[in-house]
């Protein structure tokens, strides 16, 4: 039964999405230079890791320690608020250097608190460009272009990475406008999820740091970062927007579920709100269930008994309502349809 199963929904998969997805994988320019400013101001998000970017960089640009560019963003991350996703986010919106027109909008733009916030980040874009035009980081980009073509080249060897927008688009039953990988060697080991809109249709992206190095060369560890990574982070472009459709059903769950531990718990991983802790343990158990379908029931055991271990013992519950929507999928086409359920059995 299962073997006749599996083709027809495959086919059914075929017929309502068509073309397949590509993931695009790449190193941005835009973030190897808003990070190469980040590691000359000690940014706290940079890697850990030491590595052949890091030793280039301090031996060729120790000059562009005061840049003003440098100067600007040490101002804008520790004075406004100018730090995690708003920077790869404020990068990524603009094309080529040296123009660095915008070429897309944020899907969620974020503001600022401060008012002088706006005129401080029109002059960093100058510096920004200024920076990356210098002759001495233009020698650094030929240098580390062959280590960069070497990481590129590791990670696409995988047989499965490009299979992950599918592996995406049948669990959740719908598709987006495309789907982006950018690899980081400055970044922190993990990573940020960014949508844009660009002619009607959302981009996601997904930047990821390394989390570790081979003779000093960064490496992306294939289960790390396709499993513990890519699903996930595109898995908020998913589920995120089901969250804030069903905000005011989800605080309804609060009282039952939100304990001090949980609290707690969800702080020590970044999250401040039982909003934010609710639809991380939810994209927590779809990266789960995905996972065990395509990769096998060893590797979800692994991140299940990892959540448990951290506190999110609660993803075990998501996990096994999750079931239900599995087992439905006529009567659930995409998760859309059965958000509202979930809210439901978890009441």
């Amino acid at each position: 039964m299962k073997k006749t199963i599996l083709p027809i929904l495959l086919l059914i998969s075929i017929i309502s999405f068509g073309q397949k997805s590509n993931l695009n994988i790449t190193i941005d320019k835009k973030i190897e230079t808003i990070y190469s400013i980040a590691f000359l101001d000690n940014y706290f998000l940079v890697s850990n890791h030491d590595n052949l970017y890091k030793s280039k960089l301090r031996k060729k640009l120790d000059a562009l320690k005061n840049h003003k560019a440098v100067v600007l963003f040490d101002t804008l991350s520790k004075k406004h608020g100018f730090n995690f996703y708003k920077v790869t986010d404020w990068a990524l919106q603009f094309g080529k250097f040296p123009e660095l027109n915008k070429v897309r909008e944020v899907a969620e733009p974020y503001s600022f608190v401060e008012t002088d916030s706006e005129y401080l980040l029109k002059n960093f874009k100058k510096e920004f460009i200024s920076f990356n035009q210098d002759s001495l980081f233009q020698e650094y980009l030929t240098e580390i272009k062959p280590l960069n073509e070497k990481i590129i080249n590791q990670v696409k060897e995988s047989k499965s990475i490009q299979e992950l927008p599918t592996y995406l688009e049948r669990y959740y039953g719908t598709k987006l406008g495309s789907y982006n990988l950018i690899l980081s060697p400055l970044v922190h080991s993990g990573g940020f999820n960014a949508e844009f809109i660009e002619d009607g249709k959302k981009e996601v992206y997904a930047i990821i740091g390394p989390n570790g190095e081979i003779e000093h060369i960064p490496y992306f560890e294939k289960e790390f970062l396709e499993m513990d990574l890519i699903l996930h982070e595109f898995g908020h472009s998913f589920v995120n927007p089901l969250t804030e459709k069903y905000h005011n059903d989800i605080e309804n769950l609060k009282e039952k579920y939100y304990t001090e531990n949980l609290k707690r718990i969800g702080e020590n991983e970044g999250y401040s709100k039982w909003t934010n802790v609710f639809n991380e343990l939810l994209i927590r158990a779809t990266t789960i269930r995905i996972t065990e379908k395509n990769f096998g029931t060893e590797k979800a055991k692994e991140l299940l008994d990892y959540e448990k271990s951290i506190g999110f013992s609660l993803v075990e519950n998501i996990v096994e309502i999750l079931k239900e929507y599995e087992k439905n999928r006529k009567k659930y086409p995409n998760f859309n349809k059965f958000y509202p359920i979930l809210i439901e059995r978890m009441k």
